[in-house]
């Protein structure tokens, strides 16, 4: 907005399912979301006469967070599904002591929601969707989910790798696919691991889009190119997030 005084940008939270929702009811001339489209938001499209044309802007790591006194350090992915689906509900059970495991998520209309439970979750052996446990406690921001965490020595959550990478008060679980994966996690001595999320090594990587209704004009596409310039990859990375190629 500085550098181009006669615009005006306005920013609404809420979670992906919210932007979406924005753009296709003409809110919002850009829906900011962290996953793809859903097929029951593919499905009202021609009804609506969306066509959405879709911008990726950056990548996101999403970081596995305890309280900085938890001694575990490294869980698997079929150990973090069974977590967060309650099947595991000691902190012994995973390579702790001997205490509940406290969950905290995100709200249902979050990307980082939907991403967490299709990618670490999935699908059980019929080939249904597994489901968070009842237990987890829900918050509407990643910010609140490291405030609770960090007062929480039983608890774990996830959330974009961002607002996590400069606490001292929270720990990064390191990520194994596999039993003989090698473990990597988001953040690795105080810095984002730039190079692992965008090469997709670290499991828990995605990209974050810009969405518009139709090719963008005028305003609207100045500014997703200023996005994807020099100087808005070098924005995107001061805010810990991972740019595309920089």
């Amino acid at each position: 907005m500085s550098k181009n005084p006669g615009v005006s940008v306005q920013v609404t939270g809420g979670g992906s399912g919210t932007g979406i929702a924005a753009l296709f009811n003409g809110t919002a001339n850009i829906a900011n979301i962290s996953r793809e489209f859903k097929e029951s938001e593919l499905s009202k499209l021609p009804d609506l006469e969306i066509k959405p044309v879709q911008f990726k802007v950056a990548l996101d790591g999403i970081a596995i967070i305890v309280h900085s006194g938890n001694p575990v350090d490294t869980l698997t992915i079929e150990q973090l599904r069974d977590i967060f689906s309650g099947k595991i509900k000691n902190w012994n059970e995973a390579g702790g002591t001997d205490q509940d495991i406290v969950l905290y998520g995100r709200e249902n209309s979050s990307g980082t929601y939907e991403f967490f439970k299709t990618t670490i979750l999935g699908r059980d052996r019929s080939g249904r969707q597994i489901d968070f446990s009842q237990s987890m406690q829900v918050l509407q921001g990643t910010s609140q989910l490291g405030e609770a965490i960090s007062k929480d020595i039983k608890g774990i959550g996830y959330g974009g790798v961002g607002y996590f990478a400069l606490r001292n008060d929270l720990k990064t679980i390191f990520i194994k696919s596999s039993l003989k994966a090698k473990a990597i996690s988001a953040i690795e001595n105080g810095k984002v691991n730039y190079e692992a999320i965008r090469n997709g090594t670290y499991p828990l990587s995605r990209y974050l889009y810009c969405y518009t209704n139709g090719e963008p004009k005028e305003e609207v596409k100045g500014f997703i190119d200023f996005i994807l310039s020099d100087e808005g990859q070098k924005i995107v990375r001061q805010m810990e997030y991972i740019p595309l190629n920089h």
